[in-house]
């Protein structure tokens, strides 16, 4: 009996074509054995030597598929059996499930080519796939992939599609969303009152584009979900569809049929074309050129701003679609906005108000997703703005060193707003896609049922359930109850500690004997003395834990939520605070009753206070007169780097900025330079310069912070980090005093990356500050 072999890889292995090429390299080197899918990831039985063994391993390691990503590999000599050929064999799910689940995957060039190729048999296939692109995470039910456990079931493969999948030559061999004409995927387009326009694919394709033409709002099922859109070039057409999503102000994303049309109207990097052309397909932020060749309706897409988001089509219908209208679409989220997206048939009714017509077709969405969001900065990898479809959920395993049954379970569900849970199971650690604002009643159904869900699908028994310190989060009173049924700890965990903990391990810096400065900038997050933070300094020892050292000089925090909606509020804090003789001036922005209302309210002894200095960027906005209400989170940062960038465009970066000119570099802390700032902009300086010399000047007390400390290496993390301008000025300044920046690499720097730290946090025991309930 020959000596018989098992290699056991884990990771995400599955759902990329891992089997077919594990059988073509076996059969090249006439190896027998078999290859199967299981709930701990592939498994390889070989006949052979331990050479050849060893060498079969060590070329499947380094030549794996593109799109796997191995997390951990035995071999291993196991009971002898004989075997007369390799074979593909089927999955087995008498495990426990230790795989990461496979991103969506783009469109790839031969299936484009398939669906654009005349007599193709797929010609003109809207979802057309092999085994290298396609639905995966968006339709898996249960473990492992195959096609019985996802919403392809539901599909039976015609003779032809039957050949290809048990063909080795062919690259639809063993792809489990493979279907064609004969016996794959039908598509309606119906009218919001349910009655058909047409079912033809032809037909559907032709009537979509003559609603487009016509001004008209077409929601299509997607990868992940329904996309709202129209053409980008009918400025009527993108109104009509702000009022009706009530979205008045906020970027729409628009989707090009190629990168010709695309590179008409923006300025299209390396970077970002890479991107765009990726398996993943984010939407990517953009400069815009003055005169988009398209003729976009620029000022209706992305009011006052100088950049927009863009992405290809990266599922086939969008190609089909794209190809004959022969320019550019808005294609937003489907949903209202701060509601979840749409993604069933039984919630349409839900944009019967906003679409003129659905496009929708019979496979099953099982989870659903926004598209990732990307922007560029003098950075290697891009800014996370997004990490949803294409991305999520896979994450590398974390505790290499140690037996991955070993690890125990635990759960963390993250922070409010840019929600996203995580559980560490077995070392490997599932980090959800984004799932919006826990603020809205709809998306916390949502929330819960995924991660009751989640829970499920890898029999998963939490050792505790971690969540944020803050007492209002629906996260925390969720965390409490899951905690209590599964009679396990509730660990509360700081939210600005968990943002730095995400970017330590991100950066391999959890075990780092040196001393590393974080600087964790964002709106808001609840401290441990009660107050609201958001622009914290901390400092991170392997022996001695997280430590805050510092923060931006707090200013008074009123009316809650309002104040985030009314950079007005924070001009007014910033002034009564940091030059109390020039807050009169502001009373212009006010009503005549609540001018004095509000200044009462700052000067109450028993109001909170703030360090955030995303509140800040919403001052120095509202002062530069850019911004005194806003539609949505985030849009007075955005303008104020808008402005900003505009005058960096003309002048240098190395000249000094407000904090530099006070020479406070003795105490970093001192809000001596926010007084020199508001009398600056009292004098009505430009918008533009106000607004460079501000990021110049948080620059500069990061650098002033980091020199005092005698720190070698910053690590960022928080929404304010989103500003892709502010960290290329960063990366530029710091670099030229030898101190290394350290910024995400796979998460956003937002909240999405709070239940990653959460985990982080709890595994590596970062501090004493936790709080168990």
């Amino acid at each position: 009996m020959p000596e018989t072999w098992c290699i056991r890889l884990r990771g995400q292995v599955q759902g990329v074509g891992f089997r077919p090429f594990v059988w073509k390299t076996a059969t090249a080197r006439r190896l027998c054995g078999q290859v199967s899918n299981g709930m701990g990831g592939v498994e390889v039985l070989l006949n052979g030597s331990r050479e050849e063994a060893l060498d079969f391993q060590r070329f499947i390691l380094k030549n794996a598929p593109k799109g796997s990503r191995i997390t951990a590999h035995t071999l291993a000599a196991t009971h002898p059996q004989f075997f007369d050929q390799f074979s593909i064999r089927e999955s087995t799910s008498d495990d426990e499930p230790l795989l990461l689940l496979s991103p969506d995957v783009a469109l790839c060039p031969d299936c484009r080519l398939d669906v654009q190729t005349p007599g193709n048999r797929r010609a003109a296939y809207a979802f057309t796939t092999c085994t290298y692109c396609g639905p995966r995470f968006s339709i898996v039910e249960t473990l492992p992939y195959d096609r019985e456990n996802t919403t392809m079931r539901d599909f039976d493969l015609c003779p032809d599609c039957l050949r290809e999948y048990n063909d080795p030559a062919d690259r639809r061999f063993f792809g489990q969303t493979n279907s064609c004409p004969a016996c794959g995927i039908q598509m309606r387009l119906i009218r919001p009152n349910g009655t058909e326009i047409a079912h033809e694919a032809t037909d559907v394709v032709e009537k979509t584009l003559e609603i487009w033409q016509t001004g008209g709002i077409v929601a299509i099922k997607g990868i992940g979900g329904y996309l709202l859109t129209c053409d980008a070039t009918n400025a009527l057409a993108i109104s009509t569809l702000r009022q009706r999503k009530k979205r008045p102000t906020k970027p729409f994303a628009l989707m090009y049929p190629g990168v010709k049309s695309l590179g008409g109207d923006v300025f299209l990097g390396k970077k970002a074309l890479n991107a765009l052309q990726s398996p993943v397909a984010p939407i990517v932020l953009v400069p815009v050129k003055k005169r988009p060749a398209s003729g976009i309706a620029g000022a209706e897409i992305a009011p006052k701003l100088d950049q927009i988001g863009v992405m290809l089509p990266y599922a086939p219908l969008f190609v089909l679609l794209l190809e004959k209208f022969g320019r550019p679409i808005v294609a937003t989220s489907g949903n209202i906005s701060g509601a979840p997206i749409v993604f069933q048939e039984t919630d349409l009714s839900q944009l019967s108000d906003v679409a003129d017509a659905f496009l929708t077709h019979n496979r099953r969405i099982s989870m659903p997703q926004d598209d990732s969001v990307f922007t560029f900065a003098a950075t290697r990898r891009p800014i996370v703005l997004r990490r949803s479809r294409g991305l999520a959920p896979a994450f590398t395993r974390i505790n290499k060193g140690s037996s991955p049954r070993a690890t125990p379970d635990v759960l963390a569900l993250g922070a409010e707003m840019k929600a996203a849970f995580a559980l560490g199971y077995h070392g490997n650690w599932f980090l959800s896609q984004y799932l919006g604002d826990l603020s809205d009643f709809d998306t916390q159904q949502r929330y819960e049922a995924l991660v009751r869900r989640t829970l499920r699908q890898f029999s998963a028994q939490p050792v505790a359930v971690l969540a944020d310190v803050h007492p209002a989060y629906f996260t925390t009173g969720l965390g409490k109850q899951l905690a209590h049924e599964l009679n396990v700890p509730f660990v509360q965990i700081q939210h600005h500690e968990a943002h730095f903990a995400a970017v330590l391990s991100e950066n391999g810096l959890i075990k780092s004997r040196k001393p590393v400065l974080g600087v964790i900038w964002d709106g808001t997050g609840y401290g441990h003395d009660g107050q609201i933070w958001g622009g914290e300094f901390f400092s991170y020892h392997a022996e001695e834990g997280i430590k805050r050292i510092g923060h931006f000089p707090f200013f008074p925090f009123i009316l809650g939520d309002k104040m985030a909606r009314e950079p007005r509020l924070s001009a007014l804090a910033f002034c009564q605070t940091f030059a109390p003789e020039k807050a009169e001036k502001l009373a212009p922005k006010f009503t005549a009753p609540e001018w004095p209302l509000y200044t009462k309210m700052l000067n109450d002894t028993r109001k909170m206070t703030t360090s955030s200095v995303g509140r800040a960027f919403d001052a120095v906005a509202s002062l530069l007169g850019l911004a005194d209400k806003v539609s949505y989170e985030g849009e007075a940062a955005l303008l104020l780097e808008t402005a900003a960038r505009r005058f960096f465009q003309r002048h240098s970066t190395t000249q000094k900025g407000y904090f530099a000119k006070t020479n406070n570099d003795n105490d970093p802390f001192s809000p001596q330079w926010l007084t020199f700032l508001l009398e600056d902009m009292q004098q009505q300086p430009s918008p533009e310069r106000g607004a460079a010399l501000f990021h110049l000047s948080l620059v500069e007390m990061v650098a002033a912070v980091a020199i005092r400390g005698g720190f070698e290496t910053v690590a960022f993390s928080g929404g304010v980090f989103q500003n892709a301008l502010l960290v290329s000025l960063l990366q530029q300044h710091l670099k030229k005093m030898n101190i290394k920046p350290c910024f995400h690499q796979e998460l956003s720097p937002n909240d999405e990356n709070i239940s990653f730290g959460q985990l982080t946090y709890h595994s590596a025991h970062l501090s004493s500050l936790l709080t168990h309930h």
